[in-house]
């Protein structure tokens, strides 16, 4: 057997707790998988994501509550900076944790926590992937919120 399948194999850090693994479970998702389309589609799905709100304003409308349309779309545009956040803290902490050459992992608990040294095949494929992969979508998502933002800032001053 390699050498280095075997240390990779022997590795005390838990699956749910690699880094590559956090990256793999982020594709999977279905919520966070958006940051990885190509930018068009992800153009769309933000687009198309933003007419489901659409019937709440028709409503709101409809009923004649006190609400604005100004009003409901700065709540959605402040939702949306939200959604986008959680999204990117996902992502640029799965980022800081390829490009570190220790994982700190929890054995069975929050008080038993221990750091594994990452061997150098690893590190460089950790980081290959890091920024390769997921630096690109880390500034995407970065973008996202400053240009939501922007958006949102000329709306409450509306």
């Amino acid at each position: 057997m390699n050498s280095k399948v075997k240390i990779f194999l022997l590795c005390p850090v838990p699956e749910e707790q690699k880094p590559l693994n956090e990256y793999i479970l982020l594709k999977k998702s279905n919520i966070l998988n958006w940051a990885f389309l190509p930018f068009q589609q992800y153009i769309l799905k933000i687009i198309s994501t933003s007419f489901l709100y659409f019937p709440i304003v028709l409503i709101c409308l409809l009923n004649l509550t006190p609400f604005s349309i100004i009003d409901i779309i700065q709540v959605f545009l402040i939702s949306s900076i939200i959604f986008f956040s959680v999204i990117y803290n996902r992502f640029s902490d799965t980022h800081k944790k390829l490009n570190q050459a220790r994982v700190f992992y929890e054995e069975a608990s929050w008080f038993d926590g221990k750091i594994w040294e990452k061997p150098f095949f690893l590190i460089k494929n950790d980081k290959l992937i890091s920024s390769q992969k997921v630096q690109p979508i880390v500034k995407r998502l970065k973008y996202t919120i400053l240009v939501n933002s922007f958006i949102t800032f000329c709306f409450l001053n509306f």
